[in-house]
């Protein structure tokens, strides 16, 4: 039964106890070797222009290039993951690491929307003070392993939270290979897939779940990849009087999650440090957090989704906001929250 399922690379197979630390797989910047460019960058602040309207040519990063190439093909070819180290968060102004982090993530493709609000360069903050709804990046809840509608992500430390905020980056090939051979049956149901809760962020008109499955695991011109939102799933099937869940399906979705969970890497980000997966083979997670009193302390994370340039082929199903585009599309005067009553334990 488990010739039917696809090859998998060796490289995106992993355990979170092959690395003792971030310096396992750390890439390490120096900002000494930058510091000649910035007077070109601070120039660029000075026409006061958006980071989303700078261009590649237009950025000092030349000296940063064989480091950001490093981590290029590590993110598509290798394990799936990197930390970058030395972004220097504390000795340059926030519009010059805004611009800095935007510049990083042009090296590893286009930059795409992450909710209705259109950003392409978010900030990751809590704000359920404001918004007890507001979508998970926005809140200080446990995150349960996942992916992203990005073919890439990247997280950029500014501030850490007081407690908890811990990163938890799993491989979702060894997920894979798991269940290939201790439960085939399992496998399969996420082949098949299931259909979504678009949590809101619908286009005007259409339909809130996805009238397609969206499969968990897919194959693409021998090509493996992994879409998985366990929250997005069980809203649809919470909220869909045409969805069920079966003993089976709950069972592979709890392995999947047990399997992803007990194979973790886990660390915490630190000022200046960055995060950089691909969505494709990589899930990630993070614990709950507590926030500093202080505002001006609050946990703060800058973080990208980009469309990766080649693209990955991939089933016209993984998307699950139609066409065939990562992120999710922009609609004017919307925000990124929806009240539910699903919880993931």
């Amino acid at each position: 039964m488990s010739d039917q399922f696809a090859a998998v690379s060796e490289n995106a197979v992993w355990r979170g106890s092959d690395f003792s630390s971030k310096s396992d797989v750390a890439i390490d910047l120096s900002y000494d070797a930058l510091e000649p460019g910035m007077a070109s960058l601070r120039a660029l602040i000075q026409t006061e222009r958006e980071p989303q309207t700078i261009g590649l040519d237009e950025l000092p990063l030349s000296s940063w290039a064989d480091q950001l190439e490093d981590l290029r093909q590590q993110v598509l070819h290798g394990r799936g993951f990197a930390i970058l180290r030395g972004i220097p968060v504390g000795s340059v102004s926030l519009e010059e690491t805004q611009i800095l982090f935007w510049g990083i993530g042009l090296h590893l493709g286009r930059a795409v929307s992450q909710s209705v609000m259109g950003e392409r360069l978010g900030h990751i903050i809590d704000v359920t003070e404001k918004d007890p709804h507001a979508r998970a990046y926005r809140n200080r809840s446990e995150l349960t392993p996942h992916t992203d509608p990005g073919d890439i992500l990247s997280f950029l430390c500014l501030h850490p939270a007081k407690t908890g905020g811990i990163s938890q980056f799993s491989s979702s090939h060894l997920v894979h290979e798991k269940l290939r051979a201790e439960r085939p049956d399992l496998l399969a149901r996420l082949y098949r897939g299931y259909r979504y809760h678009r949590f809101g962020e619908q286009a005007d008109g259409a339909d809130p779940v996805t009238v397609h499955r969206v499969p968990v695991f897919s194959e693409c011109d021998g090509r493996l990849s992994c879409r998985y939102v366990r929250q997005y799933i069980e809203i649809a099937a919470d909220e869909h009087p045409d969805i069920t869940l079966d003993e089976l399906d709950r069972e592979a979705l709890d392995r999947f999650d047990a399997l992803a969970h007990d194979n973790r890497f886990e660390f915490t980000l630190e000022p200046g440090e960055a995060i950089v997966a691909n969505n494709f083979t990589v899930l990630h997670a993070r614990t709950g957090f507590e926030d500093y009193p202080d505002p001006d302390r609050k946990r703060h994370l800058l973080r990208l989704w980009l469309a990766a340039e080649p693209q990955r082929p991939v089933v016209p199903e993984i998307y699950i906001y139609g066409g065939r585009e990562p992120g999710i599309p922009p609609q004017p005067g919307r925000t990124p929250s929806y009240a539910h009553g699903v919880e993931i334990s």
